[in-house]
Formats: C-alpha cells, sequence, structure tokens
C-alpha cells in the first residue's frame, strides 16, 4: 500500500513539473493573452462598421479567431530586441484560421510575407493608426511578416 502511494506522489510530481514546464514554453495559452485578444476582437466586431465592408479585407470577410498587433511605438528601432513589434511575435495557427491585424501604432504601417511580392491588406500599401484586416491561412507552413517602411519589425506565423 506504501508503495502505490508513493508512486502516486511521485506521478503528480512529474505531471506537475511538465505542466509548468509546457506553460513556461507557452505551448499551453496564458489566459490572460486569450483574454485580452479575445476582448480586442469581440470590440472590433461589435463596432456599427459592418467587417466585411471594412476598408481592408485581405483575403476573406471571416471573422478573425486570432489577433496580431502591431504595436505602438514599433515605428522606430528597439521593439525588434525583445520581439514585441508584432504581438505575438510567433502565432501558431491551424490551415483555414483566419487573423485579424490591427496597428495600433500611429505610424503608417504595412503586412508582408517575405518572400512574397504582395501585401497580405489590400486595396492599398499601407495600413494607418487603428485600421485593421483580417488574412486566411488556407495553406500549412511558416510565413515569416514584416512590414516594408520598419525593416526590423518582423514576426512569424506558422500554419498547421
Amino acid at each position: 500500500m506504501k508503495k502505490i502511494i508513493i508512486v502516486g506522489f511521485i506521478l503528480v510530481f512529474i505531471l506537475g513539473i511538465l505542466f509548468t514546464s509546457l506553460n513556461e514554453l507557452a505551448i499551453i495559452p496564458k489566459k490572460s493573452e486569450k483574454t485580452v485578444e479575445s476582448n480586442t476582437l469581440d470590440s472590433i466586431y461589435s463596432k456599427k462598421e459592418i467587417f466585411t465592408e471594412a476598408k481592408f479585407s485581405g483575403n476573406t470577410n471571416d471573422s478573425a479567431q486570432y489577433l496580431i498587433t502591431i504595436v505602438e511605438n514599433s515605428w522606430k528601432q528597439g521593439c525588434e530586441e525583445d520581439d514585441t513589434c508584432f504581438t505575438p511575435h510567433n502565432k501558431v495557427i491551424n490551415v483555414g484560421d483566419t487573423i485579424l491585424f490591427l496597428n495600433e501604432d500611429k505610424f503608417e504601417h504595412n503586412v508582408r510575407v517575405r518572400g512574397d511580392p504582395n501585401y497580405l491588406h489590400h486595396p492599398t500599401d499601407v495600413i494607418r493608426q487603428n485600421e485593421y484586416f483580417v488574412y486566411k491561412f488556407n495553406e500549412s507552413g511558416k510565413y515569416d511578416i514584416h512590414c516594408t517602411l520598419h525593416p526590423w519589425m518582423e514576426g512569424a506565423i506558422t500554419v498547421n
């Protein structure tokens, strides 16, 4: 009986360490990050403007499940030092998922996949402050995104 109790304690201890490790590696999303993302998405989609008729539509009329923010002051160098120009810097999604890109900076930016001459947003080449667009990722792979106006601004999207 003592052996069973000791083995049980050891298993609980190992599972606790494993869960903590996965959480630290950001494999398990933190509740606060998801709440901020959901609240921002909800506030954008609840505006009176019909999102599918927004000025910038990316490649879909679908509502987004995820958010990537172009952060305030990313127009000046420094955000690349701690990977905060695009927040989150790395996003993992599934094929068919849609991301809303939101510019919270006071300067214009654009979003392009490295190696692709086209912007993810259209019909313009810049996204101004508080403007946004959605983009649906229909193929798996790693997409390295950047702003051509501010070359230090980089991020990545992995589509499973």
